[in-house]
């Protein structure tokens, strides 16, 4: 069978027949309990995956956090950097994954992240947590995670997202440390990802990644791109990847982690001018988030008003609408940011600070017959001065973005 290729999607006809095919029937594989479990070998020949650490950048500096001591109450001033990791496949040998705006489960420190088992991360120092207890260096970080979302790469394989906003500091005295992380496909397939941290302090002895950017304060958003505005970036999803758009059946909300579009945006702002990104990455602010959602910039009760508080000066738009799981729309063109799941902040190589916000899109895209999606990110420091990025992405013919991987069990 001759192989088309399709411009609106970037996918081979063959390949998109290949995904339409596969994944209902491994839908029904999972109800049927006939999917494999993740330690069972699957004989394969073709590429392993590949394992990108994304966040930090190469060369980056991260502040050793506030909770230097043993402090009676908690104390969430820790690193305050964002990890995310890009998990590639180029075969149809899966890795298990449930994507989820949380994915997060403290009491599981140690342990694999159930919703990622094939994942490891870890430290090669020892972690202070917010309460002051002591997370042993090696430990796996796994369950620490927040979110993970997928987007359809073309050809038989797909891209998986995963996002941690580090609470926890590191002893005083430390000068770096080696991120490493694994992951392990269905065949046994295990490949490692490494970065060398610098640790030291920032800009006016900041300790903490919260300490590098400014407190929230009300933004007026620029409409112009300036440019001394910040360096805007959208790694995620990564072109020529398709998404997914979410059930486009009319009457039926997305119910995540069971269905909803649950593709990753990542978008990094890199403050040049060194005016000044105003963000609260730890999720403090006066209007309050309880303990277990800290390390998390999500502003619910905002999806209406437009402005998420704990990072006013970010506005990431679709242009189509976008239908949350309260049944709540937010309008094209409407403000995305309150919806966010993540922030950090680190030191450039350069020198400068740079804040990377990431989001796993719980909602489903209403496309009205659109076959591509655009989405900006603009962001606008404490100055005014704003910079963006946009990026066109194709929709994938699979709906529901937790089709694209096999739960795990």
């Amino acid at each position: 069978m001759q192989s088309i290729f399709n411009q609106h999607t970037g996918i081979s006809s063959r390949a998109q027949s290949l995904k339409r095919f596969l994944l209902p029937v491994a839908a029904c594989a999972l109800l049927l309990g006939g999917c494999k479990k993740d330690n069972e070998a699957i004989a394969d020949t073709s590429a392993p995956p590949v394992l990108n650490i994304v966040s930090p950048v190469e060369g980056a500096t991260i502040m050793p956090g506030g909770r230097l001591g043993n402090a009676t109450t908690a104390d969430y001033n820790g690193t305050g950097f964002a990890i995310n990791l890009e998990i590639v496949t180029k075969d149809t040998v899966t890795i298990p994954t449930k994507e989820s705006l949380n994915i997060r489960n403290t009491a599981a420190l140690g342990q694999p992240n159930v919703n990622l088992p094939g994942f490891t991360a870890s430290l090669d120092v020892d972690l202070i947590k917010p309460d002051g207890g002591t997370i042993p260096k090696g430990t796996n970080l796994a369950s620490l995670f927040n979110i993970a979302g997928t987007d359809d790469t073309p050809g038989p394989g797909v891209t998986t997202w995963v996002s941690w906003h580090v609470l926890e500091s590191v002893a005083a005295g430390t000068t770096s440390c080696t991120l490493t992380t694994s992951v392990t496909d269905r065949a046994g397939r295990k490949v490692t990802a490494t970065r060398l941290l610098k640790v030291g302090p920032g800009p006016n002895g900041a300790l903490s990644g919260e300490a590098l950017t400014p407190a929230p304060k009300p933004i007026t958003y620029g409409t112009v791109d300036n440019p001394d505005g910040p360096t805007v970036t959208m790694i995620a999803p990564r072109t020529p990847s398709s998404i997914s758009p979410g059930i486009q059946t009319a009457g039926v909300l997305p119910a995540p982690p069971t269905s909803g579009a649950l593709f990753f945006i990542q978008v990094s702002a890199l403050d040049k001018s060194r005016n000044g990104i105003n963000v609260a990455e730890n999720g403090d602010g006066t209007f309050g988030k309880p303990a277990a959602d800290r390390g998390t910039i999500e502003d619910k009760t905002q999806s209406n008003a437009g402005v998420n508080r704990y990072v006013p000066g970010l506005k990431v738009t679709f242009d189509v609408p976008l239908l949350q799981p309260n049944g709540n729309v937010i309008p094209a063109g409407g403000n995305l940011a309150p919806v966010f799941n993540t922030a950090g902040s680190e030191l450039d190589p350069s020198g400068f600070v740079r804040t990377t916000f990431g989001w796993s899109v719980g909602g489903t895209l209403q496309l009205g017959g659109k076959t591509s999606v655009t989405i900006k990110a603009a962001v606008t420091d404490a100055a005014g001065k704003t910079g963006s990025a946009t990026q066109v992405v194709q929709i994938s013919p699979v709906a529901n973005g937790q089709l694209l991987t096999p739960a795990p069990r």
